[in-house]
């Protein structure tokens, strides 16, 4: 049975992933300008106003400007996000997180608390969009991290292969995924595609 969405908020930390290598974009993703800030500035300011824990997972920064809140280095010096969501498991003061990648630039409150509004009491409660998982708009609880930490040190870092240890729960599409012509769930890759969406997508 789905808790009311403010007392998930109160249950959840958000975890903003930071710590990819950004190979085709060919610079740090988290701090690369984006409509007056930074990619991450833009998710920080998005999170922070449905979460009041909020940590930030990286092994390449120290500090963000206009982002105040903890950077968590990886528990594993491995790219992978479910080294990073199993970092902000260990470290959150919460029982679960809700994880997001920084280079998210279409995330809205919105989106986010229909997520928090789905959840039982599953392990991951995560959306389905057009037959595929969204992991990084997706809710982790605590008994997601020991299974998390068998697989990384099996070096099978897929998140969905944890789904045979734990409980999950599928949010079917809804109108709130959609930013016009991006999903919500939409990251950026290069620096075409970033220029692309500061001049003509979707605010």
């Amino acid at each position: 049975m789905a808790k009311d969405v403010n007392t998930m908020c109160m249950d959840m930390a958000c975890v903003i992933l930071a710590g990819g290598r950004s190979t085709r974009m060919g610079r740090d993703k988290a701090t690369a300008a984006f409509c007056g800030g930074t990619l991450i500035k833009r998710v920080y300011d998005t999170v922070k106003d449905v979460f009041s824990e909020i940590l930030v997972i990286s092994s390449l920064h120290d500090t963000i400007d206009g982002v105040d809140a903890p950077i968590v280095k990886d528990v594993v010096p491995l790219q992978s996000p479910m080294v990073g969501i199993a970092t902000g498991l260990m470290h959150s003061q919460r029982p679960g997180v809700f994880a997001v990648a920084c280079d998210m630039p279409f995330l809205s409150v919105d989106a986010i608390r229909y997520v928090l509004a789905q959840a039982g009491n599953e392990d991951i409660t995560i959306p389905k969009i057009g037959g595929y998982y969204e992991p990084l708009h997706a809710i982790y609880r605590r008994t997601c991290l020991a299974p998390f930490l068998r697989l990384i040190d099996l070096n099978l870092l897929k998140v969905a292969g944890v789904f045979p240890y734990v409980t999950a729960k599928a949010v079917d599409d809804h109108p709130c995924f959609h930013a016009g012509d991006f999903l919500v769930f939409s990251n950026i890759n290069t620096l075409e595609a970033l220029e692309m969406i500061e001049t003509g997508g979707p605010r």
